[in-house]
C-alpha cells in the first residue's frame, strides 16, 4: 500500500507533468500496476492485517469473558473494574500482564459482549419539560470552627430552570418534608409532578417497573399539596439529569470554597440569596433569563394549599427519674412534678414539644447529635431547693454555665462564698425561682444591678425588681433608704417667717 503522499505525487506527475507511466516508474521504483490504480483514481485503502497474537493475556481471555458475562447480571456499581479484573487474575491465576495490556483486553470484551458502561443518552425538548426534580447531595462547611458533613437538599423546575437549595444537618424525612415546604413557597405555587430518586423517605418497597409502594407520610404529604410523584428506574438517576447537574452547580458556584460560617441558618439565608440571583442567567440553547421562563411556567402551577403542612411526628413517652424523656437517643427534660407519666413528644425539624394531657410541659430546640441532653434548668429549681447537694456537680450547673449569662454563675459563686455551700446554693435556688413567672431579662438585669452593689441575696434582688417595675430610679447604693418604713417617712417642712419672729424678740 502507498502512502497518501505518493498517491499524489503519481497523480500530479501524470495529469500535470504529463509524465507515462513508463517515466513515473523509472523514478519511483514502483509496480507499474500500483502506478495505473492511482492514476485511474483508485485511493490508497488501509488493510485489516491479522489480529496480533495476545501471548500474555491471551491465556486469560475466557476467564475475562466469563467475569464480564456475569456482570450482566448485577447492578452497574457492583460490576467488575479494569482495576479488579487485574487484581484479580494477579492473585487467582498469578498473572504477570501490566494493568494497560488488561485496560486493551476488557475493553475489547466489553465492546464484544456490548456491556459497556458508556450509557446513551436522550436528548430532551426544554419546551416540552414540565414538573420538577428533586435530590440530596452531600458536602463539607466549617461550622463553628468545626469542618462539618452536611445535607444539599435541591428542588428544580424542569422548564426554567429555577432552583431552590437548601442545606440540613441530617436527611430524614423531616428535613424531607422541609424542603418541600420551603421549595413550594419559594416558587409560590406546587408543581402538578416532582420526580425522585428511590429515597427511603419517600418508598417503602420497589416493585417492577415504576411501580413503587410509598411510605404513608409521604403519600399523606402528597395529598396535602395535591401532586404527583414520579420515581426514577433503579440507579438510572440521570433521568432526572436537571437536578442531579443542580446539585453539581449549586455546589461549585454557591459553596465552594468550603463555607466558614457561625450557623447553617445563616449559611442557608446566603444560600437562598444566590438561588435567586441565579434568575439572571441566560443558560445554553436559550434566549430568555432562568426569571423570564420561570414567569410563564409559573402559570401552570398548582395553588398552595390554605394551611402549611404539619411537620411534626407523635411518639409517646415516660418521664423517667432525671425529669426526661428519652427520643432518637436523645434526653429532653420536664418540669419537676412529671415523673413517672405517660406524654406525647411532637417531634418536629428543628423543635421537641412535651404535652401531657393536651398541656404544653416543655419546649426544646431539637439536637440531631446523639446521646445528648438537652435541659432547661428551670425545670430542676423545685427539686434542688430539697437536695442543694446535688447541685454543684449536676448538669444544670454545666448548662447554666453553657448557656446562660455569666452573670447567673457569678451570683451562685457569690452566694455560697458568702452563705457557704448548702446554705449559699438554696439562696441561690431561692433567687432564681423568684424570677420563675418573670422574663429571663428581667432576671439578668436585676441580678446584674444587684452584683453592681454586691448585694447579693433574695431579699435585696426582689427589692430591685419591685422598684424597677414601679417605675423608681435605682440610686446608686441600696441601702436603708429602700427600706419601705424610712422611705415613706417625711419630715416636716421649716417655717421660716416664725425665727425671724423670734430673731426681733432676741434683739428687743
Amino acid at each position: 500500500m502507498i502512502s497518501m503522499e505518493m498517491y499524489e505525487y503519481i497523480r500530479f506527475s501524470h495529469f500535470r507533468l504529463k509524465h507515462s507511466i513508463r517515466k513515473i516508474n523509472r523514478t519511483t521504483g514502483l509496480d507499474r500496476k500500483t502506478i495505473r490504480k492511482a492514476v485511474s483514481g483508485v485511493s490508497p485503502q488501509y488493510r485489516v492485517n491479522q489480529p496480533r497474537k495476545k501471548k500474555v493475556i491471551g491465556p486469560y481471555m475466557e476467564t475475562i469473558r466469563s467475569w464480564l458475562s456475569q456482570d450482566k447480571r448485577v447492578p452497574k456499581k457492583q460490576r467488575h473494574t479494569v482495576s479488579r479484573v487485574h487484581n484479580r487474575l494477579v492473585e487467582e491465576y498469578g498473572y504477570f500482564g501490566s494493568l494497560s495490556t488488561t485496560t486493551l483486553a476488557v475493553r475489547e470484551l466489553r465492546l464484544e459482549l456490548d456491556v459497556s458502561k458508556k450509557e446513551v443518552f436522550i436528548p430532551s425538548d426544554p419546551a416540552k419539560r414540565e414538573g420538577a426534580e428533586m435530590d440530596w447531595g452531600e458536602l463539607y462547611v466549617d461550622l463553628a470552627g468545626k469542618r462539618t458533613r452536611v445535607y444539599l437538599f435541591t428542588f428544580r423546575a424542569k422548564y426554567s430552570g429555577k432552583v431552590f437549595a437548601r442545606l440540613y444537618p441530617v436527611m430524614t424525612q423531616a428535613c424531607f418534608f422541609d424542603g418541600h415546604i420551603r421549595a413550594f413557597a419559594y416558587f409560590e405555587g406546587v408543581f402538578n409532578k416532582v420526580v425522585y430518586d428511590n429515597l427511603k423517605t419517600a418508598v417503602k418497597q420497589v416493585l417492577k417497573g415504576r411501580e413503587r409502594i410509598e411510605q404513608e407520610a409521604f403519600v399523606q404529604f402528597r395529598n396535602h399539596y395535591n401532586y404527583e410523584a414520579q420515581f426514577c428506574s433503579i440507579c438510572k438517576g440521570s433521568e432526572k439529569g436537571g437536578v442531579e447537574g443542580s446539585v453539581g452547580y449549586v455546589r461549585r458556584n454557591f459553596l465552594t470554597p468550603i463555607p466558614k460560617v457561625s450557623s447553617l441558618e445563616g449559611l442557608n439565608d446566603q444560600l437562598l440569596e444566590k438561588c435567586l440571583s441565579h434568575d439572571l442567567n441566560i443558560t445554553s440553547s436559550q434566549t430568555e433569563s432562568v426569571g423570564e421562563l420561570f414567569n410563564k411556567e409559573k402559570t401552570k402551577l398548582l395553588f398552595l394549599p390554605k394551611s402549611v403542612y404539619n411537620n411534626f411526628t407523635l411518639h409517646p413517652a415516660v418521664v423517667d427519674k432525671y425529669l426526661t424523656v428519652k427520643l432518637k437517643r436523645n434526653r429532653y427534660s420536664v418540669p419537676s412534678g412529671y415523673r413517672g407519666k405517660q406524654v406525647t413528644v411532637e417531634l418536629g425539624l428543628d423543635e421537641v414539644r412535651i404535652v401531657y394531657k393536651n398541656q404544653l410541659l416543655a419546649r426544646h430546640k431539637r439536637e440531631h447529635r446523639r446521646d445528648y441532653w438537652i435541659i432547661n434548668p428551670w425545670h430542676y429549681l423545685e427539686a434542688l431547693r430539697r437536695k442543694p447537694g446535688a447541685f454543684g456537680s449536676s448538669r444544670i450547673l454545666t448548662e447554666m454555665e453553657q448557656s446562660w449569662d455569666p452573670v447567673v454563675k457569678k451570683t451562685y459563686d457569690l452566694q455560697v462564698k458568702k452563705y457557704g455551700q448548702i446554705e449559699g446554693t438554696k439562696e441561690f435556688i431561692s433567687t432564681l425561682l423568684y424570677f420563675k413567672d418573670r422574663s429571663y431579662e428581667d432576671m439578668i438585669a436585676a441580678l446584674e444591678l444587684s452584683l453592681e452593689q454586691k448585694t447579693v441575696s433574695k431579699e435585696i434582688v426582689a427589692m430591685i425588681v419591685e422598684a424597677t417595675t414601679e417605675g423608681s430610679n435605682i440610686i446608686e447604693e441600696v441601702g436603708v433608704s429602700k427600706i419601705p418604713a424610712i422611705a415613706n417617712f417625711s419630715i416636716p417642712e421649716a417655717d421660716v417667717k416664725r425665727f425671724d419672729i423670734l430673731m426681733e424678740v432676741s434683739n428687743g
